[in-house]
């Protein structure tokens, strides 16, 4: 049943990290985990510093690197690479 909502999620990523969130908060409260409120805290804070770092990845993915910058920078490496021996 897991396996087929992960097949047929868009959101992978968030749905793992949502089914990590609630096996966490049921633990807690049915007595497995016994984990101080501050390292409890800082628990779900790294989760959650991961999905930000996670949607900056994405984010830097989805945007196209501009055309006119990476032909300038191949123009100014052929530039050097032809001027290098001779200076």
């Amino acid at each position: 049943d897991s396996l087929l909502a992960v097949k047929n999620s868009d959101s992978k990523v968030q749905l793992a990290f949502q089914w990590i969130q609630q096996i966490i908060v049921e633990n807690i409260s049915s007595g497995v985990l016994s984990i101080p409120p501050p390292i409890l805290s800082r628990c779900f804070q790294e989760l959650a510093n991961g999905m930000v770092q996670f949607h900056e990845a994405v984010k830097v993915s989805t945007i196209p690197f501009p055309f006119p910058y990476a032909q300038t920078c191949d123009a100014l490496l052929i530039f050097h690479w032809l001027l290098t021996p001779i200076i």
